[in-house]
């Protein structure tokens, strides 16, 4: 992402994810297989996808974009009840199709 503001919202996105993932692992080691692979496997596979996907923007903008994309929706099932996980999600998403725009339309020129 070319912007500042939209770069560091992605890199915050990615960066409480993983650390929801770490807290509900650790507050879900009691329940069953299913339980912590939906908690760690949505929290940290998302946050891992948003973090991957914001080092891959500025080479692999498309890459990047679908990366980020992926990892904000996963990331939104299980943290819908913060309300601001899942808005600064929509935020980063929305934030990505504006730079891909804007790129796609300077190459157009």
């Amino acid at each position: 992402m070319r912007s500042r503001v939209g770069r560091w919202l992605t890199l915050t996105l990615g960066v409480l994810l993983l650390a929801f993932g770490v807290a509900e692992t650790v507050a879900h080691l009691g329940d069953t297989v299913a339980a912590r692979v939906f908690w760690s496997g949505t929290l940290l596979g998302g946050g891992a996808l948003v973090l991957v996907g914001a080092v891959l923007w500025p080479r692999h903008p498309r890459v990047g974009f679908a990366l980020v994309t992926i990892g904000a929706v996963i990331g939104m099932l299980p943290t819908a009840w913060t309300l601001v996980l899942p808005v600064l999600g929509i935020t980063v998403i929305v934030l990505g199709v504006v730079d891909l725009s804007s790129s796609t339309g300077e190459t157009a020129k």
